[in-house]
């Protein structure tokens, strides 16, 4: 990594701990990406919160207007400011903000709402939104840093520098005003609530269905919406959120048929893993990977198409292969007659209680012997089966090789290739 590469990972990072929004982009009049970031380079301030479906064709003229040159930090009619510039060696412009440099409160906001003369049905919604934005104490602070900042990237006195207070973009107020005044969207803050909760609930809908693109797509919508900020620190705020997204992909989970031990296994590992993310980035994208680990859960024990009695039955089982898994026992623990249990069992499984069982063991015991060195009588063990003479004729019966046979045959690094396992 060069001297500019690490001056720029340095800025990242200092506006990133200061919890900036960032990003970096191709300005591509046709590109996806482009246009969905045009929709929400303010974080959906005018194209969810106001409604401004058309505001993104105005910012695409303002962008194609920028000149690579020059650093721009503007501050809009919201008190809003961004930064932008073009990074020459990434061949990207990058694009800071919105940030705040003063705290808008219950006064500020009346006033700007006054001052702005948009409808009083919208408070609500600028509130959470303001509630959203970084606040950073010092535009000087932030100019000097973007200032030496252009010095290292660009070259000293090979760049300009324009800071300009609600000039570019205070052009559309009028639009805003009069899109605004709009009789039949009185309330729009509340469709805005209502949408977020709609995606919310597609959300939910598709981990339960198991349906994991639907599920990334419902999430990119509700990513969308603003959640308000109810803490003074936005990342402690953002795990909050993300332990109450987990709470419902365990719903999720729950209702597509799941055992809460199993969930509550996964839940369990999950939160500690929440509390080690550090930055706001960081838990939005971890809701996309809680999602796809909650639907992969679900494929491997959801037991939503079996009666109760035999999802239990398949949970005992699955939890603890080396107890007494006979019919007798499971049909009374379950506290129904064993004849019937092995009806019903073979009924919805398509096989023997018994074969099941055996199945489930061996399956283990090849794991455990790809994966350890420990010895076959020990394997045989931790699977339930004390007579070492009886797991070997299993074991050839299954998988159509003796237990040593089925060790000496694996491929050489096996060990290595199974994250999951671990040498005893």
């Amino acid at each position: 990594m060069d001297m500019s590469s690490d001056i720029i990972q340095f800025m990242h990072n200092f506006l990133e701990s200061s919890h900036i929004p960032v990003h970096y982009f191709t300005i591509s009049p046709h590109e996806e990406d482009f246009l969905e970031f045009l929709r929400n380079f303010d974080l959906g301030l005018r194209y969810h919160v106001l409604g401004m479906t058309k505001s993104s064709e105005r910012f695409r003229q303002w962008f194609f207007s920028r000149v690579p040159s020059v650093i721009y930090i503007e501050k809009d009619i919201f008190l809003c400011t961004y930064i932008f510039l073009f990074l020459p060696e990434k061949q990207k412009w990058l694009f800071c903000g919105p940030v705040l440099f003063e705290e808008i409160t219950e006064n500020r906001l009346s006033v700007l709402v006054d001052d702005l003369e948009l409808p009083e049905e919208f408070h609500a919604s600028l509130k959470y939104y303001y509630e959203h934005i970084p606040f950073f104490p010092s535009v000087d602070l932030l100019k000097s840093m973007f200032f030496e900042f252009g010095n290292m990237v660009y070259g000293k006195e090979r760049f300009d520098m324009k800071y300009r207070d609600n000039t570019d973009l205070e052009i559309w107020h009028y639009d805003y005003k009069n899109y605004l005044r709009i009789p039949e969207k009185p309330f729009h803050n509340i469709h805005v609530i209502e949408a977020r909760y709609e995606a919310e609930n597609a959300l939910i809908e598709a981990v339960c269905s198991c349906n994991e693109a639907a599920a990334i797509e419902a999430l990119t919508k509700f990513h969308a919406y603003l959640l308000p900020q109810r803490l003074p620190d936005r990342l402690r705020d953002m795990k909050n959120y993300t332990i109450t997204f987990n709470t419902h992909l365990r719903k999720a989970a729950e209702r597509a048929g799941v055992h809460p031990i199993h969930i509550d296994a996964h839940s369990n590992g999950t939160i500690p893993r929440i509390e080690q993310l550090g930055s706001v980035n960081q838990c939005i994208t971890f809701h996309k990977k809680m999602t796809h680990e909650y639907c992969e859960l679900i494929r491997r024990h959801s037991l939503q198409n079996y009666s109760v009695i035999i999802r239990k039955a398949l949970t005992y089982i699955n939890t603890d292969l080396c107890t007494d898994l006979t019919l007798n026992v499971l049909a009374e623990q379950l506290n129904v007659n064993a004849s019937y249990l092995s009806m019903l069992f073979k009924k919805e499984t398509g096989m023997t209680l018994t074969d099941y069982v055996n199945k489930l063991r061996i399956e283990h015991a090849g794991r455990l012997l790809l994966c350890t060195n420990l010895p076959i009588k020990s394997i045989a063990q931790k699977c339930g089966i004390s007579d070492i003479y009886y797991f070997t004729r299993l074991f050839k019966r299954i998988m159509g090789t003796t237990p040593k046979i089925f060790r000496q045959n694996a491929p050489h690094g096996v060990h290595s290739d199974l994250p999951a396992c671990k040498k005893q």
